[in-house]
This record gives structure tokens, sequence and C-alpha cells, in this order.
């Protein structure tokens, strides 16, 4: 919420891109200065993920999204999906610690492509 009322209030002086594709290229921009960030000796790497974090949200300002309301959405949904992969492997009488990242990636996928709502 915080990023999104400095972002307004800059925009009420003309700082600003017209279209959310014009600030969707600085999230680009962002994203690889995290990969630098990454690949070096990770000092900047805080800064740099608040910087993506920042531009991500000017985006979903410019597109007229919630960006709160749609990471809370998307933290929910993620949720519900992993407590169904957990389910689904507890149905295999495992438990997704005992399986390997690929085998709860298919999990994942399965879930995915069944169509079930994550709701």
């Amino acid at each position: 919420m915080k990023a999104h009322r400095v972002q307004s209030k800059a925009s009420h002086v003309g700082f600003d891109w017209e279209r959310p594709e014009q600030a969707l290229a600085k999230v680009d921009e962002e994203a690889a200065e995290v990969r630098g960030a990454l690949a070096g000796d990770g000092t900047a790497l805080a800064e740099e993920l608040g910087d993506l974090l920042f531009a991500v949200v000017n985006v979903a300002r410019l597109a007229k999204v919630d960006a709160e309301q749609s990471l809370l959405a998307a933290t929910r949904k993620f949720s519900n999906r992993f407590a169904r992969i957990e389910r689904a492997a507890g149905e295999r009488g495992s438990s997704l610690d005992e399986l390997s990242l690929a085998e709860m990636d298919a999990l994942w996928a399965a879930h995915k492509e069944s169509g079930e709502a994550d709701d």
C-alpha cells in the first residue's frame, strides 16, 4: 500500500508512465539487477528485490489492479494448491518431505491440469 501511495503522489505531478507496459519494462530491468545480485556476492540483493517489488506494484497501479489484493489472492491460491498436494501425497501413503522436488512438481502439475478450483 505504501508503494502504491508513493507512486500515486509522484504521478500527480506527472512523474509517471502512461501505460502499464512501460512500467513492465522497468520490472524486466529490475529483474536483471536481481539476477546480477544473485550472481555476485549478494550484498545488494535485498535492495534489488525491493526495487523489483516496487516496480511490480507500479505495473499493477497503472493497470488499475490492487497489488495487495492480487498478492493475497495468489498466496491463497498457492496455499490451497499446496494443501491439495499434501493431501494427494498422504493418499499415496507419503508425506511431502519424503518426496523429491520432481515428485512434488508432478503432483502440483496434476492438480493444475485437473481444473480443480483453488478457492
